[in-house]
């Protein structure tokens, strides 16, 4: 089904949607503090640090560009890391059982990913909009360290394997394909690169363990092509066009998936794509999957 709806939010709200991956980013490492806080015999130590988090939260919500550059962030990582430190010192073993250290592996991995996309929001702020260049092998592996990011914030919940062969019952089994005419080079707006990421986090989010996610991109004859694929939960026929509008979640899934965010995926998807001039289809069965397909032209100033 070719969507065609027009998105029922204010301006304020298509605003918010910019600093989006990064208010869920934010998320997943206030809620890490917090379980790391409640299995604790020392929950003050880390009061700084979830301190830090809020205030960061609160920038991301009200859009303040100003709290947003390197040195804040590294500022940031430093602290997490001195307070989870202090922690291991008094608490090397959590209540749960879980080892501090694997926390400081996480909070690793979660700021690489920081790290990019901080730079790509900057760059977007100072060039919105702009096609840029991306060699094919960095492109993938950029999103292999995402992949791999998911995973380890999973805490064992899940794995993801690229191999057939490899995949058990609780692995997802990822397909990733990249075609390109400028031979290993795609382009592609900073935006659009974050809107691939918030796609292909939803078909994991809503796919149950040992399902299987496929992910493709071309950019051919002046168009540039992406699709997911996933086995998971689909969304009901009647829904398939409220699934783009601000917050909206499919009925099927809203009191079923736990999910830190607030259903913006997809409209945030939608708009950045109708600005974009291209054009977005989903297809989906209620328990067999969605198949979501993007479409955008590629402007005659970009030379491939």
């Amino acid at each position: 089904m070719k969507i065609k709806k027009e998105i029922k939010a204010t301006e304020e709200d298509i605003e918010s949607l910019e600093m989006h991956s990064v208010i869920n980013i934010i998320s997943v490492i206030s809620s890490q503090l917090q379980l790391m806080q409640m299995d604790s015999d020392h929950p003050e130590l880390l009061d700084p640090a979830i301190k830090k988090a809020s205030e960061f939260g609160d920038a991301a919500h009200s859009k303040n560009k100003s709290f947003f550059n390197e040195e804040s962030l590294q500022e940031f990582e430093e602290l997490i890391k001195e307070s989870v430190n202090n922690l291991r010192k008094d608490q090397p073993v959590l209540n749960d059982g879980t080892a501090v250290d694997e926390y400081l592996k996480i909070f690793g991995n979660v700021f690489d990913v920081f790290e990019v996309r901080l730079k790509e929001i900057i760059n977007r702020w100072e060039a919105p909009n702009k096609w840029v260049p991306f060699k094919v092998e960095n492109f993938v592996n950029d999103f292999k360290e995402f992949f791999y990011a998911m995973e380890k914030n999973s805490k064992g919940r899940y794995h993801i394997i690229y191999n057939i062969a490899e995949q058990e019952d609780k692995d997802y089994l990822v397909n990733f394909a990249i075609n390109s005419e400028g031979n290993d080079i795609i382009y592609m707006p900073l935006i659009l690169k974050d809107v691939i990421r918030d796609l292909i986090a939803n078909a994991r989010k809503y796919t149950p363990p040992g399902g299987e996610i496929t992910i493709g991109i071309s950019q051919k004859e002046k168009v540039f092509k992406f699709v997911v694929e996933d086995t998971g939960l689909g969304i009901p026929k009647n829904e398939i066009e409220q699934v783009v509008e601000y917050g909206y979640r499919g009925s099927n899934v809203k009191d079923v998936v736990r999910t830190m965010g607030g259903g913006f995926g997809l409209t945030k998807a939608y708009h950045v794509i109708r600005e974009l001039n291209g054009e977005l289809w989903i297809e989906s069965e209620k328990g067999e999957g969605t198949k979501i397909t993007v479409e955008i032209p590629i402007p005659d100033r970009v030379k491939i």
